[in-house]
């Protein structure tokens, strides 16, 4: 029996077609609804909620954006009273979030909107059992965040670099 080719840029593709979608989507909607908070803010805010306290810096490793844009989105989401920041009590350069009582109503409005997104295209989904799927994307992810799987983002070459 032949071995059956793996098609990865098949998942890689359509992944990334239905999350550019979704974020799209999401973004008119927050625009519409003016909602102070943009999707990627939203998933910030996600994270913080499962993972509170989360450290800065791992919140941006984990959504996989540079720490200038992390810096920016915490400013402004610490500036809206959405989260709170402070220093670790073991390490005063780690800096933990966590959500405040209106940034969990925020998030509780936004995902709401993103079930609506969800349940206005269930229909066309019969044949796809969406809490599997979740399911094994999750274990894919838990995988791709492991240490053993995060690409070094270089940038000690590029702050060698600046500094010539």
């Amino acid at each position: 029996m032949a071995d059956i080719k793996k098609d990865y840029l098949t998942v890689s593709t359509y992944n990334a077609i239905l999350h550019r979608q979704l974020q799209r989507d999401m973004n008119q909607l927050l625009i519409k609804d003016k909602l102070p908070v943009n999707i990627t803010e939203m998933y910030l805010m996600v994270l913080i909620l499962e993972s509170q306290p989360i450290s800065q810096r791992r919140a941006s490793t984990t959504l996989a954006v540079d720490e200038g844009l992390m810096t920016r989105m915490v400013k402004h989401l610490t500036a809206l009273g959405l989260i709170h920041k402070e220093s670790s009590a073991s390490d005063k350069r780690v800096k933990q979030l966590t959500l405040t009582k209106d940034g969990e109503k925020l998030l509780d409005y936004g995902l709401s909107q993103v079930n609506n997104w969800w349940e206005s295209i269930e229909p066309d989904l019969k044949e796809i059992d969406i809490n599997n799927l979740g399911r094994e994307l999750f274990d894919i992810s838990k995988v791709v965040l492991s240490d053993r799987h995060q690409t070094p983002l270089g940038n000690d070459r590029v702050d060698a670099e600046l500094e010539k």
